[in-house]
């Protein structure tokens, strides 16, 4: 059953997903073209539209597992484990790949701007080591951003628009630990702040096994609703 969710869950959501990433690569493309045009630029575009853009956009995915498809599954015969576990298998399976993104899309803008003759001393240039420290710093956040949104949802899905708005603050904290440990510098090259790397993975991490406890704890009595979440 939690396979079967997750098959679902891709064959729903494959269309968003090639729009989505051709989307931001056509429009950051076309931007990094005009803004070539006319200047060169020290930072990279990319890194700052595509490193936030595939965040967001995970989050707002968070919230629509329970808000849209939650009832779907249930009156399907899916149980409410099997959703959370075939759910979550399926986020993680997309912060993967929108984390992939990220680096993927900054070599060709590298390449796109010439390279090293064609970028600025301070351009976060690319290369195999740069691109595996961006996806080691994304996916934390991609994970984050989408279990934080899961638990929000969640919340306001069963408790409604007063009970779950408290809920907010603990579901939350995954994106404050990610965000305030890993991020982008100046320039869009990525950044460590106050730890060492593997503590600030760890404490990321470990934000958002908290966050998925809480979307656990939120979502397995929560009673199916017929109409819209409030």
């Amino acid at each position: 059953m939690k396979t079967m969710v997750l098959t679902s869950f891709l064959r729903m959501y494959r269309p968003q997903m090639l729009w989505f990433a051709g989307f931001l690569v056509v429009g950051v493309g076309l931007a990094d073209a005009v803004v070539a045009r006319f200047t060169d630029p020290p930072f990279s575009l990319w890194m700052f539209i595509a490193g936030s853009a595939v965040k967001y956009w995970l989050g707002v995915v968070g919230v629509t597992l329970v808000a849209v498809h939650l009832r779907q599954f249930v009156a399907a015969g899916i149980t409410r484990r099997d959703f959370i576990v075939g759910g979550l298998l399926f986020g993680v399976v997309l912060a993967v790949a929108a984390a992939l993104l990220v680096p993927v899309g900054h070599g060709f803008e590298d390449a796109l701007r010439g390279g090293a003759g064609g970028v600025p001393a301070d351009y976060p240039r690319w290369s195999v080591p740069v691109a595996v420290s961006e996806f080691g710093h994304v996916l934390p956040s991609c994970l984050a951003y989408l279990v934080a949104g899961a638990a929000a949802g969640a919340g306001f899905y069963r408790f409604g628009a007063w009970g779950g708005l408290p809920l907010l603050i603990p579901a939350l904290v995954p994106v404050a630990a990610a965000e305030g440990l890993l991020g982008l510098g100046d320039n869009g090259e990525v950044l460590t702040r106050l730890v060492p790397y593997g503590i600030a993975l760890a404490v990321s991490l470990l934000a958002t096994v908290l966050g998925v406890v809480l979307y656990h704890r939120e979502l397995r009595h929560a009673a199916i609703r017929s109409g819209p979440v409030g």
